[in-house]
């Protein structure tokens, strides 16, 4: 008998559905297909310092060490390679930020993310302009989700654990718990819908590109395949549904003018809705008048990064009763 069934089949239902697989359970993964999915336009982008101040996010070395874990481990059974570091760029919006960056090569606790600058002449050979440099990341990655949802649905399929169906409540059976990971559509569902959830859109291009390097200010340009790359992203946080605009079209282009796209072509324009929350951590764990219902959602564009180092602690929560992360866990709402 299936002991968990798993609503969603998106980078945190795959996830969480394989790590309950390697501990030896039997799941059941209900996708409904439905339209404005988060995994279905991701770019995989997994990025050790992020905003202006070029922050390392919380527990980042720890979710770095699982992801690589996970992804590994998947790889090697599937067959299937999809997950690579890859060197990013981060070019300097001012002097200001290049300075923060000098001071953060002095020191050790940055040493694992940092690889050296470049200056803008030579960013300027290959075509991008970048007036105050920029520094090259290390230990960032890119995970091809599309490529890994893939091989997790064939190897689901292969194994009688998918549903390419939404799930009815006269589908479960008694003993079975249920673990949501519906993305964003967490909000229509009636157990954890009051949760404070704060989903947004984001808007996704692809171009054509003959520059092969992964570049960030913020926004991003990422090489994708053959002359292609992806350029992104928006945050909407009322028009969850439009699908992609004209505005966030000309928001991507004005935000990632470090090259002249002007006269490209833009083969895509794709839409999706990330599942964020307002305190910007996920939201896992048990409803507290029902046991046998749990939700793991809520982990917004920083999923790529985190869904693998949470998975591992929900399972750890379900099979072992271990503590959840306070950070994270739903009864902090409680």
């Amino acid at each position: 008998m299936t002991d968990y069934i798993i609503i969603g089949h998106g980078l945190a239902g795959s996830v969480m559905a394989h790590h309950l697989i390697a501990r030896g359970q039997k799941v059941e993964v209900f996708e409904a297909e439905l339209p404005h999915s988060a995994s279905a336009v991701s770019v995989g982008l997994v990025n050790p310092l992020i905003g202006p101040k070029l922050n390392p996010p919380f527990m980042i070395t720890e979710c770095l060490i699982e992801n690589e874990l996970f992804f590994r481990q998947c790889e090697r059974a599937w067959g299937r390679k999809f997950y690579q570091t890859i060197p990013l760029h981060r070019l300097f919006m001012s002097e200001k930020q290049k300075k923060a960056w000098n001071e953060m090569e002095k020191n050790s606790d940055f040493i694992s993310f940092q690889n050296g600058q470049w200056n803008s002449v030579q960013y300027q050979k290959i075509g991008i302009l970048a007036e105050h440099g920029g520094g090259i990341t290390k230990n960032a990655w890119q995970l091809d989700v599309p490529s890994f949802l893939g091989a997790s649905k064939e190897y689901l399929i292969a194994n009688n654990s998918w549903r390419n169906s939404a799930f009815e409540k006269g589908s479960k059976k008694e003993g079975q718990k249920i673990i949501f990971c519906e993305g964003f559509r967490v909000q229509e569902n009636p157990w954890f819908k009051d949760l404070p959830f704060a989903p947004a859109r984001g808007e996704v291009l692809t171009v054509q590109s003959k520059i092969n390097l992964a570049l960030s200010n913020g926004s991003w340009h990422l090489p994708g395949f053959a002359d292609y790359a992806y350029l992104g992203s928006t945050w909407d946080h009322q028009n969850l549904f439009s699908g992609p605009t004209e505005n966030g079209k000309k928001e991507i282009l004005r935000k990632c003018n470090f090259v002249d796209f002007s006269k490209k072509d833009f083969p895509q324009h794709l839409s999706g809705v990330r599942s964020g929350t307002k305190d910007r951590q996920p939201i896992i764990g048990v409803h507290p008048d029902h046991g046998n219902l749990f939700l793991f959602n809520g982990f917004g564009s920083r999923g790529t990064s985190t869904i693998p180092h949470y998975a591992k602690k929900m399972t750890d929560f379900l099979l072992k009763n271990k503590p959840l992360p306070t950070e994270s866990n739903l009864n902090r709402f409680i």
